[in-house]
C-alpha cells in the first residue's frame, strides 16, 4: 500500500500549488483541516476513500492518478498535458464505476420489493387462515 500511495502527497501539493492556493485556501473551499492537508502532503497520513473523492472531484484528477502516478510531468511522449491524458483515460472508467454502482442499487432496490412482495403475500396467507379458523367457529 506505501508503494502504490508514493506520488499521494507530491502530487497533492503540486496540485494544490499549481491552482495557487495556501494550505489554509485550501482547507476552506474542500472542507479539510489545513493540518489534515499538511500531514497527506507529507506523507504523514493516509486518506480515507471520501476524501480521496474529495481531492479528486476538486482537481478534476482521477484518484488512481492521484494515488499511483507522478503528474507533476507537464508533457506527456505525444505533447499533450499528462494531467489532461489522464484524466481523459479515466473518465470512461468513471462512467462505468458509475454504471456499475447505479446498476448494483437498482438490484439491491429489486431484492428489497422482492422481499416485501414475499412477505405481504405470506401476511395475506396469514390472513386468510386466521379467516378461515374465525368462521367456522362463529357458525356454531
Amino acid at each position: 500500500m506505501e508503494r502504490e500511495n508514493q506520488f499521494f502527497g507530491h502530487n497533492i501539493k503540486f496540485l494544490r500549488k499549481r491552482q495557487k492556493l495556501t494550505l489554509v485556501e485550501m482547507a476552506k473551499q474542500t472542507g479539510i483541516s489545513k493540518s489534515a492537508l499538511s500531514d497527506y502532503e507529507n506523507n504523514k497520513s493516509t486518506p480515507g476513500l471520501e476524501i480521496l473523492r474529495i481531492f479528486s472531484s476538486f482537481f478534476s484528477v482521477s484518484i488512481d492518478d492521484i494515488l499511483k502516478n507522478d503528474i507533476t510531468g507537464p508533457i506527456t511522449k505525444n505533447g499533450g498535458n499528462a494531467e489532461k491524458n489522464m484524466h481523459k483515460e479515466s473518465e470512461s472508467s468513471f462512467e462505468n464505476l458509475d454504471q456499475e454502482k447505479y446498476q448494483f442499487h437498482l438490484k439491491l432496490l429489486h431484492q428489497r420489493l422482492e422481499s416485501a412482495t414475499l412477505r405481504f403475500q405470506m401476511l395475506q396467507q396469514l390472513l386468510q387462515s386466521k379467516e378461515s379458523e374465525i368462521k367456522p367457529a362463529n357458525q356454531h
